[in-house]
């Protein structure tokens, strides 16, 4: 990861994150050697270093261990339950088929054959006009949302699931085309009730390049904007239930793009920001950083040794990040009469 090392574990399929004094470490358990040989292999250059040497040595063989990475260590729940169902904060997810690489190899490979440039740029082009077109029609040509009709919304929520499912395939498009297929497809409930599609693309690792990992990230977003355009298209050509339909389309596109632009959640946007940058875990640099500041905190030693642009840069992630999170909340506020109007059309009241 950004030539960053890491362990994959092919029994759960997990990555960890080491360093590269760890990836040293790692090339000496081959089984041969007993903790002590390790601690005093490594020692003999400087035998005053034994006794940090040695614990540090415990602090890695402990952490693999609690990781079920050493031989005979036992697994972790979490890594031990390898099914369809899994459980992660807040979020249980379900796989609903990993067929998908088999079905998009023969699109993929015919992809592959088109410069990667020109497919990026044709997608970027298209996505933008989609968007700019779309939202320009729900702006000023459609009618007020009091006057659209309960059943409207309905038909544009089940289409509106066919647009996420396209959105996910999209980016496991992107990632056979880069050969690093999806695992698998599936739905999330986000805190438990609210379901969410998904792909595991857990693999996007082994993508060499940050410019691949970019892409890849965004390939549901582009997509979208294409579904946007179109949406547009019929709204501006229709009239009716199905312009309804469409104008309530183009409101919830709209509401997804916010979604997957979100700096706090782990979004397509911040995971491509993370891939573009080379940081990992920059959230929670930016409000750890935020905290120790106003609070005048001592800064933790990974902190602490910032640059100046680096601290910049994070702050300002922070502070963007909590402008965005007002915006939501005015935003949520203000349509909140408008929504309760509409839960009540649907339901005919």
């Amino acid at each position: 990861m950004d030539d960053i090392p890491l362990i994959f574990d092919p029994v759960t399929g997990n990555y960890h994150r080491i360093t590269r004094a760890s990836e040293v470490v790692l090339t000496y358990l081959d089984g041969t050697r007993t903790r002590d040989d390790l601690v005093e292999f490594f020692s003999r250059a400087d035998p005053t270093r034994t006794d940090a040497l040695s614990r540090q040595l415990d602090t890695f063989l402990s952490a693999l261990e609690k990781s079920g990475l050493l031989e005979g260590s036992d697994l972790t729940d979490k890594a031990r339950n390898g099914g369809r169902v899994r459980t992660s904060m807040l979020m249980p997810r379900i796989i609903l088929t990993r067929s998908l690489p088999h079905l998009l190899e023969p699109v993929a490979n015919v992809l592959r054959s088109v410069p990667a440039s020109l497919l990026v740029l044709l997608a970027s082009l298209g996505s933008v006009t989609g968007y700019a077109f779309g939202f320009h029609v729900f702006f000023t040509a459609m009618p007020p949302l009091q006057v659209l009709s309960g059943p409207a919304f309905l038909l544009a929520t089940c289409v509106m699931l066919l647009f996420v499912l396209a959105h996910e395939s999209a980016h496991a498009l992107v990632a056979q085309i880069l050969k690093a297929p999806v695992r698998g497809l599936g739905v999330a409930l986000l805190f438990y009730f609210m379901p969410v599609a998904y792909v595991d693309r857990t693999d996007a690792y082994r993508v060499r390049g940050r410019g691949g990992r970019v892409v890849l990230a965004m390939a549901g977003i582009l997509s979208d904007g294409w579904y946007c355009g179109l949406t547009g298209l019929v709204a501006l050509n229709s009239d009716g239930l199905l312009q309804h339909t469409a104008a309530f389309l183009l409101g919830m596109q709209l509401f997804m793009l916010v979604i997957n632009l979100n700096p706090l959640m782990p979004s397509d946007g911040y995971t491509a920001l993370e891939a573009a940058t080379g940081v990992t875990n920059g959230r929670g640099r930016a409000f750890a950083l935020l905290r120790h500041t106003v609070r005048h905190q001592q800064l933790p030693a990974h902190l602490a040794n910032l640059s100046a642009r680096a601290r910049r840069g994070y702050m300002t992630y922070g502070v963007f990040s909590m402008v965005y999170v007002c915006f939501l909340a005015f935003a949520m506020f203000h349509a909140l009469p408008t929504t309760v109007d509409l839960a009540l059309s649907v339901v005919g009241r």
